[in-house]
């Protein structure tokens, strides 16, 4: 779990100095958490990346990531990351990934 952790917090951190880098910086951010969490990461590392998100205060960007991940992954992958973010209190964040997922 340390590992996942460490992960996540990476990526966030990188998003969150993205993102502050000014006129482009959100949509770099976007395109990382995209590429990373799509394509790299776990659906649990995923889900803690939003946890992080959350924590640093960037919930624009936590809020593009529910919307897009749950709108481009599999089904399975989506109802893992869902639950995860259940498990860590984020009831709220979890119905809004299914939500993306069927609409």
């Amino acid at each position: 779990m340390s590992r996942d952790t460490a992960a996540a917090q990476q990526v966030a951190q990188q998003a969150q100095d993205l993102r502050n880098r000014g006129d482009d910086g959100e949509g770099l951010a976007l395109t990382l958490l995209r590429q990373t969490t799509t394509e790299v990461l776990s659906p649990i590392e995923a889900a803690l990346t939003l946890v992080t998100l959350r924590d640093l205060d960037q919930h624009q960007l936590a809020d593009n990531l529910i919307h897009v991940y749950g709108r481009d992954q599999p089904d399975q992958d989506v109802m893992d990351i869902a639950l995860t973010l259940h498990e860590l209190g984020l009831a709220d964040d979890a119905g809004a990934i299914l939500r993306a997922a069927v609409g």
